[in-house]
């Protein structure tokens, strides 16, 4: 298995966990906090999806 894909899950679990944090922690305190949460958790969910292509991507070879 190549390395890359497990760069962009490791990337995506760090990401996720972090926004998880930022709405556990601080989300009732301001609305910065909120969006920086969903636009971690977005990204995150981006990671996710490139580490799928990745591993299609890496099956077809």
């Amino acid at each position: 298995m190549n390395v890359k894909p497990m760069t962009w899950l490791l990337l995506a679990l760090t990401m996720a966990s972090y926004a998880v944090y930022i709405f556990l922690s601080s989300g009732s305190e301001s609305v910065w906090s909120f969006i920086s949460g969903i636009i971690i958790a977005v990204a995150s969910l981006v990671m996710v999806w490139r580490f799928c292509r990745e591993l299609k991507t890496n099956r077809q070879e």
